[in-house]
């Protein structure tokens, strides 16, 4: 069962990342199509400042199940929170050094595909069980 939970979340986790990724490549082409290529470029940016950091948290949250590591799974989830908001920042500081960035873009695809994933753990979460 323990093994089961610890599964069920990465499984969940991969499932949020996957369908993070391809909205952040939905709204790339969007911003391309509409608004030029430096748009595009800048909402995929946006996109992968909140999926990559995701990524990190999740490799880091679900590294430990069950109760005997119950010391080691609080720790890691500590430690991939503090991980995912400091390259966070890194990622908005190097996206805003890059030139001919479009911040609106940058800021739309961050916010959407961040916001999106609740729904997406809602949805796939009835979809697991």
């Amino acid at each position: 069962m323990i093994t089961s939970l610890a599964q069920e979340g990465r499984q969940l986790a991969r499932k949020v990342l996957f369908f993070q990724s391809l909205i952040t490549m939905i709204l790339a082409c969007i911003f391309f199509l509409f608004l030029g290529k430096y748009s595009g470029i800048s909402a995929l940016y946006g996109g992968l400042i909140c999926v990559l950091p995701g990524m990190v948290f999740a490799l880091l949250a679900f590294r430990y199940a069950g109760a005997s590591q119950n010391k080691l799974v609080v720790r890691s989830f500590n430690k991939g929170s503090k991980l995912k908001f400091i390259i966070t920042i890194v990622l908005f500081v190097m996206a805003y050094k890059s030139p001919n960035l479009q911040p609106l873009p940058l800021l739309i695809s961050y916010v959407v595909t961040l916001m999106a994933q609740w729904p997406i753990i809602i949805l796939v979460s009835r979809v697991i069980r």
